[in-house]
């Protein structure tokens, strides 16, 4: 009986020690994030709404964007984005060119994309 009393006491000590050792593990942190986000809206110049279905290029750089030599191509979607996700850090060059009836519009510009944070910018056609 008191090697009964004494293999339990024993078993109960043992998996205290091993849930106080678990609980007070670290936690593994967050890793740390290589990439930043973009997204595009695009609008004619005097309007309030946001455009849909057209598209938007993303060059590496402003050479390649003059030579329509994209990285990606994205169309907008019903909201007037285009998303183009997750990026490497670095300068990228953007443009969108729309045609409506026979105006044609044209827009572009450059934004540096940071590690860690996403951004949304807005290209007016002019």
């Amino acid at each position: 009986m008191k090697k009964t009393i004494y293999n339990l006491g024993l078993a109960l000590v043992l998996l205290m020690g091993t849930f106080s050792l678990n609980s007070c593990s670290k936690e593994d942190p967050a890793p740390t994030p290589t990439t930043g986000g973009l997204v595009v809206k695009v609008k004619l110049e005097g309007s309030t709404g946001f455009l849909t279905g057209v598209d938007v290029g993303l060059a590496t750089s402003q050479a390649n964007l003059d030579n329509s030599i994209y990285l990606q191509e994205k169309v907008t979607n019903s909201n007037g984005q285009a998303n183009f996700g997750q990026l490497n850090p670095g300068n990228y060059y953007y443009d969108c060119y729309h045609v409506v009836g026979s105006d044609e519009y044209y827009g572009e510009g450059q934004i540096q994309i940071v590690a860690g944070k996403d951004l949304e910018l807005t290209l007016t056609l002019e």
